[in-house]
């Protein structure tokens, strides 16, 4: 007998998403997806992090979306064996470096730049931009971990989009992640793009003995290229998870009183299959690249469960997630992490119409104790 159970943490404008399968009352694997938050001091997402971890802070798989300190401010309280990002480019790199230069300090650049100086006891891996071709001997599009052998190491440095990592016993498959990096580099040559149209020199801005005093000359016509771009949250890292066994169709939803539908939520059932957005932008590429993958390999009609994008902000177009052609026309739960007091304007009421409209049920997870969502499966 497997049980697994799948939260979504109160931690309100930010994200902190975690999965624990349990197996013949032995063996016990955990994941997190995203580990942070805007609305609530650190100090109290540190004693919130161990509290709803049951104080076990040693995570097997740890996903990190994306950079942005409301996703990873609290992952310094977690203790990894295995840390799993998207790639970025050099000029990506610069370009949060920039970022961080131009509006308020966001991004966490150490960790997209050197994650294993921070993690030293913990396995790196990177996931490939979709449609990479790289090809080198690090590059692997299949990982098999042993939860029975959970020490031994996988020796990979770099991962396809759309890779299968799975869990497996000694006897059989229990579980799969497929993580998925949309070619955000697109956006990192557009920007290059636009420097050069500006007649700005691209050498000095990325030098960095002297392009501090270059950035803030031309602090203005930045800017206005990165507010023209406007398309910031495009290097999410996404992420499916769900049972490998094909006897694993539902899962049983356990909400709080809080919660609207909450009464026709409990005790029903849902299928396990879940999607993890992070920040990102739902857009054709996801669509027709992602989604259409997993629709091939009749993933998708297994997906009960989504997180919907960047706190349901309606630049994400985060209520496309379910109105896509792949999807069949059924009830699929919605989850938006947001601050009940945030300034954004999120979520979007539109964003939400839609969701509901195409069959979303729609619920919030706060940073109110009382919002916390999870869900129990048995195999």
């Amino acid at each position: 007998m497997v049980r697994f159970t799948r939260t979504f943490h109160t931690v309100g404008q930010g994200a902190f998403y975690s999965e624990k399968i349990e197996y013949n009352d032995k063996q016990v694997f955990r994941m997190v997806y995203d580990c942070g938050s805007k609305s609530i001091p650190e100090s109290l997402l540190a004693k919130r992090i161990k509290s709803d971890l049951a104080n076990n802070v040693d995570i097997d798989i740890l996903f990190i979306s994306h950079f942005d300190k409301d996703h990873i401010n609290g992952i310094y309280n977690l203790n990894p064996k295995l840390i799993i990002i998207p790639f970025l480019s050099k000029d990506q790199i610069f370009l949060l470096k920039l970022y961080n230069e131009l509006y308020e300090n966001v991004y966490d650049i150490k960790l997209a730049e050197t994650p294993e100086e921070l993690f030293q006891e913990a396995e790196v891996i990177r996931v490939l931009p979709d449609d990479s071709n790289n090809d080198d001997s690090n590059t692997f599009s299949e990982i098999n971990i042993n939860i029975d052998q959970p020490h031994k190491r996988k020796n990979i440095k770099k991962l396809k989009s759309k890779s299968i990592i799975q869990l497996s016993t000694d006897v059989n498959s229990l579980w799969e992640y497929i993580p998925y990096n949309p070619n955000w580099n697109k956006y990192a040559e557009s920007f290059k793009e636009k420097i050069l149209e500006e007649d700005l020199d691209w050498e000095k801005l990325t030098n960095p003995s002297s392009n501090s005093r270059y950035i803030k000359k031309n602090l203005s016509i930045l800017k206005n290229i990165y507010d023209k771009l406007g398309k910031k949250n495009l290097h999410s890292l996404i992420v499916y998870s769900n049972s490998t066994i094909d006897n694993c169709i539902s899962i049983k939803f356990f909400s709080n009183k809080f919660n609207l539908y909450n009464k026709c939520l409990y005790n029903r059932f849902y299928h396990s299959g879940c999607i993890y957005f992070g920040d990102i932008t739902f857009n054709s590429e996801i669509e027709n690249s992602f989604y259409k993958f997993l629709s091939e390999s009749k993933r998708l009609q297994k997906i009960g469960l989504l997180q919907v994008p960047h706190h349901g902000s309606i630049d994400s177009k985060g209520h496309k997630i379910i109105s896509s052609n792949y999807l069949f026309r059924k009830p699929i739960i919605c989850i938006i992490s947001v601050g009940e007091f945030n300034q954004y304007g999120h979520p979007s009421a539109y964003l939400i119409q839609e969701l509901q409209r195409n069959n979303g049920i729609v619920l919030m997870v706060t940073e109110a104790s009382s919002t916390l969502i999870y869900l129990e499966g048995f195999i």
